[in-house]
Order: structure tokens, then C-alpha cells, then sequence
């Protein structure tokens, strides 16, 4: 029998020290991931909220909306009791995209106050002009966006 007296190659203590190494190192970077992920995810659903936002401003913002004296609550423009699917709605009360369910709301107001600066004095009201915020709130409840500008009366 012939003995090899070659020692070349790595001992059994090396191997799981290396093992061991290795492990700790993707742990460490494993947290990262995981953390960069979750920001990553939240970010994406804050970016959805803010367009669909975007979206159903302009949406109002090409819709026509005739003056009604009688009318001194502005949100009561935007109050669709004909319908009582919230998706149906006009405006809508809710928006299904990627198999969720984001809930809009508006909060209207006008302003019957000129600005006092420079010569011209107009006031949302003389302009016929609504100003509204529109805000998309994502499934969980937790993360919101919004886009506000201003609706013309006719």
C-alpha cells in the first residue's frame, strides 16, 4: 500500500472556517437586500398613488362642470348620487389597478379672496375656478398620494 505524503490540499478545519466566513458575510449582505427591497416596494406604491392621483385630477380638470348658484359646499360638484358603484362613480371613489383597490378622495374650496399683489385682483371665484386636491390612498392604508390644481365652472 502506497501512503501519500503529499499535503497540498485544504484541512476539514479550514473548510468550515472559510464556511463560516462566507456565511457571516451573506448574512450581513442578505439584511441589506431584504431592507433595500422594502424601500424599494414602498417607494414603487407611493409612485402609483402620486400618478393615479395625477390621473384623476386630469381627468376632472377635462370634464365640464356647469355653475350652480345654489351649490356654496364646492365638494358637492364632485358627489355622484346616482351610482352606487364606488368605481363607477363620477368622479370615481375608488380605482382598481394591479389587482388592488386604491381609494380617491377630493377636498374642493374656493377662494373668494383677491391676492393683494400687483394691480390685477382676481379671486378663484371670479374666475370660476374650483381648486381641489385629489388623494390616492393605497390598499394598506398607510401610504397616500396627492396632486392638486383647479377645475373650470361653466
Amino acid at each position: 500500500m502506497k501512503i501519500i505524503k503529499n499535503e497540498n490540499g485544504i484541512s476539514l478545519i479550514e473548510l468550515v472556517a472559510s464556511i463560516a466566513i462566507v456565511s457571516i458575510v451573506l448574512i450581513s449582505f442578505a439584511q441589506l437586500f431584504i431592507q433595500a427591497n422594502k424601500a424599494s416596494v414602498h417607494n414603487n406604491e407611493k409612485l402609483v398613488t402620486i400618478n393615479l392621483a395625477d390621473a384623476a385630477l386630469a381627468k376632472l380638470q377635462s370634464e365640464t362642470f356647469t355653475k350652480k348658484p345654489a351649490i356654496t359646499n364646492m365638494n358637492d360638484y364632485f358627489i355622484d348620487t346616482t351610482e352606487k358603484d364606488p368605481i363607477k362613480k363620477r368622479p370615481p371613489l375608488a380605482i382598481a389597478m394591479n389587482e388592488k383597490t386604491y381609494m380617491v378622495s377630493y377636498k374642493a374650496s374656493q377662494s373668494d379672496v383677491s391676492p393683494s399683489s400687483g394691480k390685477i385682483r382676481y379671486s378663484e371665484k371670479s374666475l370660476n375656478l374650483i381648486k381641489v386636491v385629489v388623494t390616492v390612498t393605497a390598499p394598506d392604508g398607510k401610504i397616500k398620494g396627492s396632486s392638486e390644481g383647479y377645475v373650470s365652472l361653466e
